[in-house]
């Protein structure tokens, strides 16, 4: 008899929260800029920093590891050939005006070349770029100047597509070199460059870093300012007081409207995800099924946050400017949209103060097989702030008359 009356308690439940959601997605539809906003916004920052990032140089340095094998040794002493200390030098080692004019700062790496292979210990140690200058390379070189007919003279590159600023930085050593050889021989093409990307990431591109961020970015600014218009709204007009005298719980209405949120959060990275498709080429194949958890935590967390948010601040007007303080901050420094890399440490430690920082680090990880070890702490993180925020949220709210 009582597993009878919880089964009848949790039906009605189900029923009464079916109510809240199919009420809100009507008052939705009726709405025809929130319903255009809804599905053009997610478009427009794909499309926007698409198009930013896929060209545009940054103002930040970027650390390039360099592995010089071109070395000989008298005695304890190891030498470089003189070609070998030109591009350093051409590069920003021990220049600070080059340094400054490239953006770029040279970082000796510390390689043991028995231990790993470079592509893994750049990927052990998430080394995103590092120029290898192979053993010979300053003969090679030399002897171009000598025999026009002598083989290319190539370093290596070895990059970790999934960062955008690897090929920023790769054309600043492309544009390195070709300047060398200009001076040098006089012609473009004796001195070249070889491109290695790290394994299981031949196949990314700068877009497969944004679109969960974006996604996340999305859902985050939509989210919040949906839940938070919605509630203060409801308040306003007294609706919130008049559900108050019907049989759901708090609980209920308040899962009923994330429960909207994460409808919408899905129709939003469907959308992101097939623009960055069609625009720049994303790669379908890194989607996986633990996303979906991702994104319904992910969604439960702002939605819990903008229930936590609503309860303080009594006015649309105001509600809105409360979650703007909180949606922009965290879009720009949470590094959802700006790789870890192109940030000075102490942003990066900022960084990890915003819930939007573990939701794209979480998403992003179950991109790859080779990151995916790396799901479980973030994604934790993001399951605990759902679940968190959610209850939160719930237990503040106060439905009487304003």
């Amino acid at each position: 008899m009582k597993e009878k009356s919880f089964f009848k308690s949790i039906k009605l439940s189900f029923k009464r929260m079916y109510s809240i959601i199919s009420g809100t997605a009507l008052d939705w539809l009726r709405t025809g800029p929130a319903v255009f906003f809804t599905f053009i916004y997610p478009i427009i920052m794909i499309l926007l920093f698409g198009y930013i990032f896929g060209a545009a140089p940054s103002d930040s340095y970027y650390s390039l590891y360099y592995f010089n094998e071109d070395t000989y040794v008298i005695g304890d002493q190891e030498f470089s050939y003189n070609p070998t200390n030109l591009l350093l030098h051409n590069l920003g080692l021990d220049n600070e005006s080059i340094r400054d004019e490239l953006n770029l700062k040279l970082v000796n790496a510390e390689y043991n070349s028995s231990a790993l292979s470079i592509e893994n210990w750049m990927k052990s140690k998430e080394i995103p770029y590092m120029i290898v200058i192979p053993s010979g390379w300053s003969a090679a070189v030399n002897e171009s100047k000598l025999n026009a007919t002598a083989p290319v003279a190539n370093i290596h590159y070895y990059f970790d597509p999934s960062y955008t600023s690897s090929f920023e930085v790769q054309s600043i050593v492309q544009n390195v070199l070709a300047e060398m050889n200009l001076v040098e021989f006089g012609i473009p093409t004796l001195i070249q460059i070889d491109t290695i990307t790290t394994p299981e990431r031949e196949s990314l591109d700068y877009i497969d870093f944004y679109v969960p961020g974006i996604i996340m970015v999305t859902i985050s600014t939509s989210g919040m300012m949906g839940m938070v218009s919605i509630i203060t709204t409801e308040r306003q007009s007294g609706m919130i007081f008049k559900i108050s005298s019907t049989p759901i719980k708090k609980w209920e209405w308040a899962l009923a409207h994330e429960t909207w949120q994460a409808i919408i959060g899905i129709v939003v990275a469907f959308l992101t995800i097939i623009t960055g498709w069609i625009a720049f080429g994303f790669n379908l194949k890194t989607i996986h099924p633990l996303m979906i958890p991702i994104l319904i935590f992910g969604t439960m967390t702002f939605a819990g946050m903008a229930l936590i948010i609503a309860r303080f601040v009594k006015r649309p007007e105001a509600a809105m400017a409360a979650t703007m303080s909180i949606v922009f901050p965290q879009m720009f420094l949470s590094g959802a949209l700006f790789p870890a890399e192109m940030m000075p440490n102490y942003l990066n430690i900022i960084a990890k103060f915003f819930p939007l920082h573990y939701i794209a680090e979480s998403m992003r990880a179950t991109m790859l097989e080779s990151t995916f070890h790396n799901v479980w702490l973030p994604f934790g993180i993001t399951i605990a702030m759902g679940i968190g925020f959610f209850v939160i949220g719930s237990l503040i709210t106060v439905w009487r008359k304003e």
